[in-house]
């Protein structure tokens, strides 16, 4: 017996097969392009999803050599908060928008006097931010609302491919608690909020656990057979830390790709007093997890490799590797501190603790000295600092990292695990399967089948630490400084405006 795992995330999509016992035997990858109408607009096609999930789908399976009648069943992990508005058909009406996408400051300015920040929280675990589906809903309805009208359903991207794969509307706990629509507390959609911002709930999916199966394939565009049976994935991060065995208070995890997760097991609701990090449902049923989330880590440095790194991709091109690795083995060569350089990365505003959507990044102390390998490095600190930043509040109300489990493709880079390690004072693991993310849509996808009759246990069974990585006391005594002056530094700038006063320049 054999499962799949369809991972779309916010760059390409993935499709894996695995075996029960968690082994990878074969996967393909597509990567995708993203839109940007105007600078704070980031918009994607569903219609390139499908497509692209399907030819990967194809090579997957072509490359395990499995027979399509022992792929038992299939769940899919998504990047979150990305929503597009489909007919009864599940046709796209419109480019989906992304979750950075910024467009929704208004719309964040409206639910915030509406209904309120403390009911939000309360009732959703979030806070107010254009990260979130209601606010991309409401920018739809605001400006276009001959698309809202004709709206069936508002589908993230996991709901849209499980409509396109089984012609039903469903999501799940994990992917609905973060529109911003749906009541933690209680586990439905919150009439309340929804009824105050005026957004018909009939246009929403249904919600359900994950690991649910909802039914057979009925649709010939794909290569599995369609007695596959199609069972409810989760969101990208809660997917993860499925992945890397988060089942039990104390475990925490960070993935870092396009932006970077920080993930605590929870086995009840808990909000932060200051509603600086969130909390949403997990993968597990009966569970949720407290979440911080920073929106540029990985991002910055592909940015960098794609208008800074020319002779690292030249390189790799040459080599046949990837230029990610020259950049870090450049990094190497810097030593803490980047020789002199500071990075703020919040290159598409501030996610957890701050929630900034005004924020912008900031290259601090460039000197003619400097050279990309001091670029590269401040990129690895920079982020870890933004970590740092989340982990203090999670030790503030109460969890206690003992270690931290890294997942996603920044954890490959030894050095970035490193300095992790060293600027957070916490051991920091690696696990065997780094797709932590797939290998967690993979247990959903073997427990909704019944292979699993617990998924926990499951989990367990499946996440070995691969390497550990032991903080340095006498660099963690550096960096603590240099944390300190970097997060005085965005407070200074932010808490005299500047930020704002800087947008208001170019939107006068």
């Amino acid at each position: 017996m054999f499962v799949a795992a369809l991972d779309l995330g916010t760059t390409g999509c993935r499709t894996f097969i695995f075996d029960i016992a968690g082994t990878i035997l074969a996967w393909d990858y597509e990567e995708w392009k993203s839109y940007y109408p105007k600078p704070s607009y980031v918009e994607q096609n569903a219609e390139v999803w499908w497509d692209a999930i399907k030819r990967t789908i194809d090579s997957a399976i072509k490359k395990s050599g499995v027979d399509i009648a022992e792929i038992v069943s299939l769940s899919i992990t998504n990047q979150r908060e990305t929503i597009v508005p489909v007919d009864k058909e599940g046709t796209p009406l419109h480019n989906a928008l992304v979750w950075q996408d910024r467009r929704t400051t208004e719309q964040v300015d409206f639910i915030k006097e509406r209904v309120g920040v403390d009911k939000i929280y309360k009732t959703t675990g979030l806070t107010i931010d254009p990260y979130f589906s209601a606010t991309k809903i409401l920018w739809f309805k605001d400006n276009k609302p001959e698309i809202y009208d004709k709206t069936h359903k508002f589908l993230l991207v996991s709901d849209y491919i499980i409509n396109k794969l089984t012609g039903k509307f469903y999501t799940d706990f994990s992917n609905v608690s973060r529109t911003m629509l749906f009541d933690i507390n209680n586990l439905r959609y919150s009439e309340d909020i929804a009824s105050e911002l005026e957004i018909d709930l009939d246009k929403m999916p249904e919600p359900v656990e994950s690991g649910v199966d909802i039914g057979e394939i009925v649709t010939d565009e794909t290569s599995f057979d369609r007695k596959t049976l199609v069972i409810t994935g989760a969101g990208d991060q809660q997917s993860a830390a499925l992945g890397v065995g988060i089942n039990k208070p104390g475990d925490i995890k960070c993935t870092t790709g396009t932006g970077s997760f920080i993930l605590a097991y929870l086995k009840e609701p808990k909000l932060d007093p200051q509603k600086r990090v969130l909390c949403s449902c997990h993968a597990i049923p009966g569970a949720w997890v407290q979440e911080a989330s920073v929106f540029t880590t990985g991002a910055v440095l592909r940015w960098f490799r794609d208008q800074v790194g020319y002779i690292e991709c030249k390189q790799a091109e040459q080599e046949g590797v990837d230029p990610y690795d020259f950049m870090t083995e450049l990094a190497k060569e810097s030593p803490p501190g980047a020789n002199g350089i500071l990075m703020i990365p919040h290159l598409v505003g501030a996610g957890a603790p701050h929630w900034n959507p005004y924020s912008k990044g900031l290259i601090f102390g460039l000197s003619l000295g400097h050279e990309r390998k001091d670029l590269y490095r401040a990129i690895l600190e920079g982020v870890v600092f933004e970590i740092k930043k989340n982990i203090e509040v999670f030790k503030m109300i109460g969890i206690e990292p003992q270690q931290l489990r890294l997942t996603g493709g920044g954890s490959r880079s030894d050095l970035w695990n490193q300095i992790m390690a060293d600027i957070l004072n916490i051991v920091c693991v690696r696990n065997v399967v780094e797709e932590a993310t797939s290998l967690g849509a993979a247990i959903l996808a073997a427990s909704g089948a019944g292979i699993f009759p617990d998924i926990s246990e499951a989990a367990d069974n499946l996440c070995k630490v691969e390497k550990k990585f032991i903080p340095d006391e006498n660099r963690n005594t550096f960096y603590n400084k240099l944390y300190t002056f970097s997060y005085d530094l965005y407070n200074i700038i932010n808490n005299a405006k500047y930020y704002r006063r800087f947008d208001n320049i170019f939107n006068t």
